[in-house]
């Protein structure tokens, strides 16, 4: 079995377009799947850190109190500068309320779960992507509410903050697990086979997207509507991970700090934000995040062509 998620590790950028093959394919299980995501959520968070945390760069960063001081001023940029702008942009432009609500809750999200995960196959900065992660999920219960006030004045505060809590107890106990299981390693003298983890998070990444395209299955949305959101979603994902690379990179961050940056601002949560939204809302939104897990998924495997003009 090891040997099975160490070969699947080493080519890891192929198991994701393969569960997004399996999504479409196999409606039957999209439901399943769909009701597993906040464990799988719980457990890429727990094979992440494992992952990273005996790495001892990673180490080092995370112990850094300016690495986290500068993250976190990343992250409040991207996650209240940047939505109130594409706001600003949408509404000048006069774009469609759909177009502005999905491009504006993807920016103010966190990165996805598996975003370390992802960096890791493109062997950037995964520690950065990590911290990311952790304070752009910290801090969403606040960093969210100007974007949504300005989207849902009617909106509780209270039905607002529940799936971001929820959020943060998943984070919290995966660290607490991780931490176990690596000072139990430690003293059994047991080592941790990077390849082997980095397979099973892809498997586990792979299995959560099949839950994901569960309303591409919809009987309601036929091929324009799937073909007008997946071209929303490759818009969105592909022009924050390329607005990502070019602050970074204007900013000579190297290029693995340049990869987990793109990767981290094209690759946001949006799912959080379902439990928070009018039903309306939430039925019309549905679509478009099922196809923005294709551009998601497809990034380790079409983001060397892009990333790979950074060495």
């Amino acid at each position: 079995m090891i040997r099975l998620f160490t070969c699947l590790g080493r080519h890891g950028r192929w198991v994701l377009p393969g569960g997004l093959l399996a999504g479409l394919l196999m409606p039957w299980a999209a439901e399943t799947m769909r009701q597993a995501i906040p464990a799988f959520i719980g457990i890429l968070l727990f094979l992440a850190l494992l992952r990273i945390l005996p790495d001892s760069r990673a180490a080092a960063s995370f112990r850094q109190g300016g690495a986290w001081s500068g993250t976190l001023l990343g992250v409040v940029l991207a996650q209240i500068g940047l939505p109130l702008l594409v706001l600003l942009v949408m509404t000048i432009g006069n774009a469609p309320p759909l177009w502005s609500l999905a491009a504006a809750l993807v920016a103010a999200a966190p990165p996805i779960s598996g975003c370390p995960n992802l960096v890791l196959l493109l062997r950037g900065d995964a520690a950065l992507a990590m911290r990311w992660l952790m304070l752009g999920t910290a801090i969403l219960p606040l960093s969210c509410l100007p974007v949504m006030y300005l989207l849902f004045p009617e909106q509780s505060v209270t039905t607002l903050l529940r799936p971001a809590l929820v959020l943060l107890a998943l984070i919290g106990t995966s660290i607490l697990l991780a931490v176990a299981v690596l000072r139990l390693s430690r003293s059994l003298q047991w080592t941790m086979n990077a390849d082997a983890l980095d397979g099973l998070g892809a498997v586990v990444l792979a299995l959560m997207v099949i839950g994901l395209m569960a309303a591409v299955h919809d009987p309601h949305n036929g091929w324009p509507e799937i073909g007008q959101a997946l071209m929303l979603a490759v818009i969105i994902n592909v022009g924050f991970q390329c607005l990502g690379v070019i602050v970074s990179v204007g900013l000579k961050r190297g290029r693995s700090c340049s990869v987990a940056t793109g990767v981290a601002n094209g690759n946001r949560n949006i799912a959080l934000f379902l439990a928070a939204l009018p039903a309306g809302q939430m039925e019309s939104l549905l679509l478009f995040i099922a196809c923005y897990q294709v551009p998601m998924y497809l990034t380790p495997l079409l983001g060397d062509l892009f990333y790979g003009r950074l060495e």
